[in-house]
């Protein structure tokens, strides 16, 4: 069937109860008639009509001594059902895959399972050296790089610490980070700015930088990372254009998961 384009075809009713329904909000989970017709510009006698429509099955919930509404329990099965028809790697892809297009030589998602970091996808571009220990299901500690950072940054503070009891701080490269107390900082640093960045901190020559990925409640669920080899000359230039797009890509991301909405 081909995607309709025009509002010629949109049936009014039905887009009025989409209005309706879309009023609710994390924000705002209790709404009165008032709220609705503030919110819609529908009639109230109208609006009525079509609560009382999505209340008999069961999309909203009516309590009369608040006079306010809610969303039903038939509201609740459907997004059940929409969360699990798609994993968060179906999700990624398309902005995984536009991100290596943009020349990233090699773009990843991981996440933190029982105290590490595990890749979970990516995406190579034709120029890319494998690193080792980095291919899909690999599990490293969990200060492994601007993905451990952009993952770490936002634990609490207790869960720092018992993870780098676990996994002391290692020196695998001449940018690597070693000292617990400029490593918090740095971690600090994830959480203003949205977004990790290394240079020479896993391997010599080739910088990386991730952001961390929210699903729709705004947990840190992934992290999206870009790596490419330094390119002498034009390093600020290049760090910029690694940061924008992985922050772009995170955003993205989050928002398919539901974040924002």
């Amino acid at each position: 069937m081909r995607r309709v384009e025009s509002e010629t075809y949109t049936v009014r009713a039905i887009d009025r109860a989409t209005k309706v329904l879309a009023c609710f909000s994390f924000q705002r989970q209790r709404l009165t008639l008032s709220d609705f017709a503030e919110m819609t510009g529908i009639s109230k006698t109208t609006l009525f009509r079509i609560l009382q429509t999505l209340e008999i099955n069961r999309f909203v919930s009516y309590d009369a001594e608040s006079g306010r509404y809610s969303l039903g329990l038939k509201a609740l099965e459907l997004g059940r059902i929409a969360f699990s028809g798609f994993s968060l790697n179906t999700v990624a892809g398309p902005f995984l895959d536009t991100l290596v297009s943009e020349g990233s030589s090699r773009v990843a998602m991981a996440v933190l399972s029982n105290g590490e970091v595990v890749y979970v996808d990516e995406r190579r571009g034709p120029e890319f050296v494998p690193l080792t220990g980095t291919e899909i299901g690999q599990r490293r500690p969990p200060h492994h790089g601007a993905h451990g950072m952009a993952l770490m940054a936002y634990l609490r503070d207790g869960e720092v610490d018992e993870l780098l009891r676990r996994y002391p701080l290692v020196k695998r490269a001449s940018g690597s980070i070693t000292d617990p107390q400029e490593f918090r900082r740095r971690l600090k640093e994830v959480r203003e700015r949205g977004y990790a960045y290394g240079e020479s901190d896993l391997e010599e020559g080739r910088i990386a930088a991730a952001a961390p990925v929210r699903d729709h409640v705004g947990k840190v669920v992934a992290s999206v990372g870009v790596s490419a080899p330094s390119s002498s000359g034009r390093e600020a230039e290049q760090k910029t254009e690694l940061i924008r797009a992985v922050v772009d890509a995170a955003t993205k991301i989050s928002e398919a998961l539901g974040f924002g909405h």
